[in-house]
């Protein structure tokens, strides 16, 4: 109980250092703000596709900003209730289910730098997680213990978890099929009518989105060839924040997974059927099916994923492998294996956590108000690559006009429609030139927020036809890199000065969007 206790004082302490210290939002959150700030929700069901979350997130934050305000602080108090509301979700499971305490998802999970960096963002993956761990308690909870307030729980669990991030679809599916096949085993019919029920449920929903998320012809822009060895090392990088900790964490759960195997063989054997071998079988099933289900539908996908993608994965399986730990800690050595395991977890973990809480999440804001102060009317700003545009847009207030690298005509959501246009077209970037030679040419300065590309020595810029190309096929990310080049050139060969524009100190910043600035003047 005291070590539960620390890990959880611990995981909200860090919480509150991160929405202290993260700061203004970043792309993602910008997309999702702006897209719920539309004049009409009308608006946010027409776009939401483009932000990737179902449209009860952007309608969600929508009626929290209407009462808490838009400001960056109020919005970072969002993520902050996402990540106390998983210490909940940790503590329910827990009680509810091993009638034990949370230590696992707690040191794996909760101080987990990925999830106190992108479970903390305003999205949908925080709540996602939340959403997900109590789908999972309710559905063993329903197993254990068939009561009608806890069959409306795990369907409201487990439709919910849906409404947040889509990728939960398959982790519903995949505990409402686990545990029908428990119940059948069991012989418990109308427990596993029930979650037949909820797996039914579940699939139309995901039928229904995946109609609406591949109906546009642009999506062929994100799709990439991946393989199980890429998606391997993304969710390695979520957990991974050492080789200690990876060996330790894959350590644990194979031999928790085996344990629990041995266990559960025995009760089969002489023919034990109890809460407990209902609990083991259930976690088992969970635990094993839930990797499979989510890299298969990852690989379908066709999508290049990121450390944040694998939350949800994660969330669950910490879970599952935290009750069934505290199942198989009724046997004294087990359980001290339980606790060194979170102790050994916390340590490995610490000292990158404290890293995480402390970075910025993004540079633009600082950088909008710096160009705002130094850029004169008749200056031009260019926002390369374009998807900065979208934080760019919250946060620039200035007079001097900007544009984006390509130019893109809505900056508030990630237009990706208008992506493909430009790929499309011959001369996509010619227009974006054409305003810095004229701004140069006038004696006027340009501003590159996000700085340029310069191809390697001996290599002119990549020009790209028009897709499909024989090289990179739909790749947005390398006709933005061809871009990016050609820009690069273009300013280094008619410019005749120019420099990197300081910043303020502002201490570690995401990588995903720290961007510099450069000024440039002259005409040659």
């Amino acid at each position: 109980m005291a070590l539960a206790l620390i890990l959880s004082i611990t995981v909200l302490f860090l919480l509150f250092v991160r929405g202290t210290y993260a700061g203004a939002l970043w792309r993602d959150e910008c997309g999702t703000v702006q897209l719920a700030q539309m004049p009409k929700i009308s608006d946010v069901i027409e776009y939401f596709d483009h932000q990737t979350f179902p449209p009860l997130v952007p309608l969600i934050v929508r009626m929290y900003i209407r009462v808490s305000g838009g400001g960056d602080a109020a919005l970072r108090c969002f993520g902050f209730a996402a990540g106390t509301a998983f210490v909940c979700a940790a503590w329910f499971n827990a009680r509810a289910v091993g009638k034990g305490v949370p230590l696992l998802s707690l040191a794996v999970l909760g101080l987990n730098p990925t999830f106190l960096t992108w479970g903390t963002t305003v999205s949908g993956y925080g709540f996602g997680v939340v959403l997900i761990i109590l789908a999972f308690a309710m559905s063993a909870k329903l197993l254990l213990a068939p009561a009608p307030p806890v069959m409306l729980g795990a369907f409201i669990a487990a439709l919910g978890s849906c409404q947040f991030v889509i990728g939960n679809l398959t982790l519903a599916v995949t505990i409402a099929l686990s545990a029908l096949l428990v119940a059948l085993v069991r012989r418990a019919v109308k427990t596993a009518v029930i979650f037949g029920a909820i797996a039914l449920c579940c699939i139309l929903i995901e039928t229904l989105y995946l109609r609406i998320f591949s109906s546009g012809e642009w999506r062929i822009v994100l799709q990439q060839s991946c393989h199980l060895s890429d998606l391997w090392r993304e969710f390695t990088r979520t957990y991974g924040a050492s080789l200690l900790l990876t060996w330790v964490v894959r350590a644990f759960f194979i031999s928790s997974v085996v344990a629990g195997g041995l266990v559960l063989g025995k009760h089969f054997l002489y023919g034990v059927d109890t809460d407990e071998s209902t609990l083991l079988l259930f976690t088992l099933l969970v635990a094993l099916l839930s990797p499979v289900a989510y890299f298969t539908a990852l690989l379908l996908l066709g999508y290049h994923t990121h450390p944040w993608h694998y939350l949800l994965l994660l969330g669950l399986l910490s879970t599952a492998v935290d009750t069934l730990s505290s199942v198989l800690a009724r046997a004294y050595w087990l359980g001290v294996a339980r606790l060194g395991f979170a102790v050994l977890t916390a340590i490995a973990v610490a000292g990158s956590a404290w890293v995480a809480v402390h970075q910025r999440q993004t540079n633009i804001d600082i950088v909008s108000r710096k160009v705002s102060a130094l850029a004169k009317p008749a200056d031009l700003i260019v926002v390369a690559p374009w998807q900065f545009g979208i934080s760019f847009h919250r946060y620039y207030n200035g007079k001097t006009p900007w544009v984006t690298l390509p130019s893109i005509d809505d900056h508030r959501i990630h237009r990706y429609d208008l992506m493909l246009a430009k790929m499309m077209s011959p001369h996509p970037i010619d227009d974006v030139l054409e305003k810095i030679r004229q701004t140069l040419a006038a004696g006027n300065r340009v501003w590159l927020v996000g700085g340029i590309k310069l191809p390697p020595d001996g290599r002119a810029p990549r020009s790209l036809p028009p897709p499909p190309n024989a090289s990179v096929g739909w790749d947005n990310v390398a006709y933005s890199e061809s871009w990016l080049e050609q820009l690069g050139v273009f300013v280094r060969t008619h410019s005749e000065h120019g420099q990197t524009v300081s910043l303020s100190p502002m201490g570690a910043i995401n990588n995903f969007e720290d961007v510099p600035l450069i000024v440039v003047d002259g005409w040659q």
